[in-house]
């Protein structure tokens, strides 16, 4: 009878201890990150540690970042209690320059308590050079007369940039940049002379080369507006 007793008491514990067994996720570093500078067109990489406090495995289904421009997943998807895993997160800064993008990647597991994890980040996407404007335009200009426009060229960064060359693709416009070297903080004067000879809509670019490792080039888009009359 005892036995019996026992092994019905044994049952009634395991199976209590099962129902009350619960994987919990959890990011011991908290949910929201800065990820500092970074420069225009390099990719932030980051390993963010989730953890699963409860009693039962953890198990992942699904890591899915607010948009195309961060790539996320997790080292492993089936994390043991008391044991932790580590989130990826990649973001392509490209087209954030003079910015700070906030974003979020998306943890669904199968913690009933909180069955999705949102991790937000920022990043303060910084351009080795900045345009005011962004862009040079020539329009209702008119053929055989010659225009001249000017950008303002910034360096907001924290270290010294070399101008190591200007350039058109368009055999028309000729530039000339006023300053070979900026310091951080300094500006100069970049000047375009256009002198159409065809009438159309031509697009073309300036490439401006720079000393810097990590952005080495840049493209400013021309636009053009060429009337016959």
């Amino acid at each position: 009878m005892i036995k019996h007793l026992l092994f019905f008491v044994t049952i009634f514990f395991t199976c209590l201890s099962g129902a009350l067994a619960q994987p919990k996720i959890q990011a011991p570093g908290g949910t929201t990150y800065d990820f500092g500078d970074a420069y225009t067109g390099n990719k932030v990489d980051r390993l963010i540690t989730v953890r699963n406090a409860g009693t039962d495995t953890l198990r992942i289904s699904e890591v899915k970042a607010q948009c195309g421009c961060t790539a996320a997943m997790m080292t492993q998807k089936s994390i043991p209690p008391g044991d932790s895993g580590k989130l990826s997160i990649s973001f392509n800064t490209s087209g954030y320059g003079g910015s700070r993008p906030t974003k979020q990647v998306y943890i669904t597991s199968n913690d009933t308590s909180q069955p999705k994890l949102t991790i937000t980040f920022n990043v303060n996407v910084v351009n080795v050079l900045t345009l005011e404007p962004k862009f040079f335009s020539f329009n209702n200009a008119k053929l055989d007369t010659t225009y001249i426009r000017t950008i303002t060229v910034s360096n907001p960064s924290k270290e010294a940039i070399k101008i190591l060359s200007v350039n058109a693709t368009d055999t028309e416009i000729k530039v000339e940049i006023m300053k070979k070297q900026l310091m951080p903080g300094e500006q100069t004067q970049l000047q375009a002379v256009y002198h159409p000879t065809k009438s159309g809509t031509p697009q073309s670019n300036i490439e401006i080369v720079t000393d810097n490792k990590v952005q080495a080039k840049f493209q400013i888009p021309v636009y053009a507006w060429v009337n016959r009359k």
